[in-house]
């Protein structure tokens, strides 16, 4: 049988800060801490008993967060909610902060229990990410704007390669994130204007094009028609198999449908050779060795057989 003793041991040893409350009156005042949270907050056990939670909050008393736990308390109901907090040295930190009423014997409620997780990292990494996206929308709103379109196809051209490409190396830097490159190329492309002629062509890359933007649909992909009938898909946030994965997806959407290219009913099929690459980016490589490498992977499909993905490593 578990003892008092052990109870209060077990909540002492938690690595979770803990804190117990009081539940009358306006103020909750604090009438238990454990060990974790004293080092969460940087504040001694007797420096927080019989204080509202609310010292840690300091001059930050607007966030609309306070107001929800105090509806939660005052309807004796639990919350989860993330709040910005201070430590004694005045350093913030995010916590996330579970709290719940404690009822006595014949269900009144008598405390409330917190249980506090700093959780400042998770939410610094999820800002980074927003403003990288943000960063990315504005490039890409950019980029319409200053007319680095293909007028073929509607994919960007190569000017933005050239112009734009360092805001998305700087959002890849700055999440930490990944940047991968897919590598596109037709297979056969002269065999079909020399069969079907020039405007059969055309009618396949505008095809490609099309589903290369619906499968590549994220704020963080970037479509580019590079040249002839090659594309390039830059995209941020995926990783080796992620992107492996798109690549394979491209494949299967052009391999199993066939393309009107002359009236009444001319059809072709065609398939695609793609080169992969994928990986961080650092101070010691560039933008144009990961297109490097996804090039030489595209050309390594087409050696062995084309219709198929190949990745390499950068």
């Amino acid at each position: 049988m578990l003892t008092k003793d052990i109870y209060f041991k077990a909540i002492d040893s938690t690595r979770d800060g803990l804190i117990i409350t009081k539940a009358k009156g306006k103020e909750n005042l604090i009438v238990y801490v454990n060990p974790a949270f004293e080092l969460l907050s940087g504040f001694r056990k007797s420096e927080i008993l019989g204080k509202d939670c609310r010292f840690l909050q300091g001059t930050e008393i607007d966030q609309p967060q306070i107001a929800e736990i105090r509806a939660a308390i005052d309807n004796g109901e639990s919350i989860l909610i993330t709040l910005r907090n201070h430590r004694k040295d005045g350093s913030i930190f995010w916590n996330e902060l579970s709290i719940s009423p404690i009822k006595n014997d014949i269900g009144e409620i008598t405390h409330f229990i917190g249980i506090q997780k700093d959780v400042t990292e998770r939410v610094e990494l999820k800002n980074k990410l927003m403003e990288a996206n943000k960063s990315l929308s504005d490039l890409n709103s950019k980029l319409e704007q200053d007319n680095k379109i293909d007028s073929l196809t509607g994919a960007y051209n190569r000017k933005a390669i050239n112009h734009e490409v360092s805001i998305l190396w700087t959002s890849a830097k700055r999440s930490n994130g990944h940047i991968s490159v897919l590598f596109v190329d037709i297979d056969h492309f002269k065999a079909i204007n020399d069969t079907y002629g020039h405007s059969a062509g055309d009618v396949c890359l505008k095809h490609l094009s099309n589903v290369l933007k619906s499968i590549c649909e994220r704020e963080s992909d970037i479509v580019l028609r590079y040249g002839g009938e090659e594309f390039m898909v830059v995209s941020i946030g995926n990783k080796k198999d992620e992107a492996i994965a798109l690549a394979n997806k491209l494949l299967s959407s052009v391999s199993y449908e066939t393309v009107k290219v002359k009236e009444p009913d001319i059809r072709v099929k065609y398939t695609l050779s793609i080169g992969v690459t994928s990986g961080r980016p650092h101070s010691k490589i560039t933008f144009e060795e990961f297109v490097a490498a996804a090039d030489k992977a595209m050309y390594e499909a087409k050696m062995r057989g084309r219709n198929m993905v190949v990745f390499r490593s950068i």
